[in-house]
């Protein structure tokens, strides 16, 4: 079963754009064979069938915090309750749940993030993001070529 690597974000909305920028960032790279990667906005059911086929799903989303530029990296299980989810709570924790409801198993998972504020409609990748992204990009790789989620960053 193929890796897949899902950018999460508004490629509007500055530093929320950082899924987006990754995904294109790997795709210029030899990715490891079969690797599938997709962009979306927000995460959704629709992807459900498609991660339960993978064998290493790796997240990649912006995150609210300080300092901006910091990495984070870590492996995610399922963990949430179905009920509740709505799409703005849709997590990736919520989407292997949902897998592993559907599909009674869920593949490998991972998290990575870099911290920022910058939000706003039109503004571009800030100066500590674009900084971070190349590390970023290196990390996915690595746990792509290994075929196993991060421990942490």
């Amino acid at each position: 079963m193929p890796p897949l690597v899902i950018g999460i974000g508004n490629p509007l909305r500055g530093d929320d754009a950082l899924g987006w920028a990754a995904i294109e960032a790997l795709r210029a790279r030899s990715l490891p064979p079969a690797t599938k990667t997709r962009c979306v906005q927000q995460l959704s059911m629709d992807l459900v069938e498609g991660v339960a086929a993978a064998d290493l799903v790796l997240f990649v989303d912006a995150r609210f915090g300080q300092p901006t530029g910091r990495l984070h990296a870590g492996r995610i299980a399922p963990d949430t309750c179905l009920e509740t989810a709505s799409s703005h709570f849709f997590d990736p924790h919520t989407l292997l749940a949902a897998v592993q409801a559907l599909y009674g198993h869920h593949p490998q998972a991972g998290l990575f993030s870099i911290s920022t504020t910058c939000f706003e409609y039109g503004a571009s990748l800030s100066p500590e993001v674009q900084r971070a992204l190349p590390r970023l990009v290196s990390l996915l790789l690595r746990c792509l070529r290994a075929g196993t989620p991060p421990r942490s960053a």
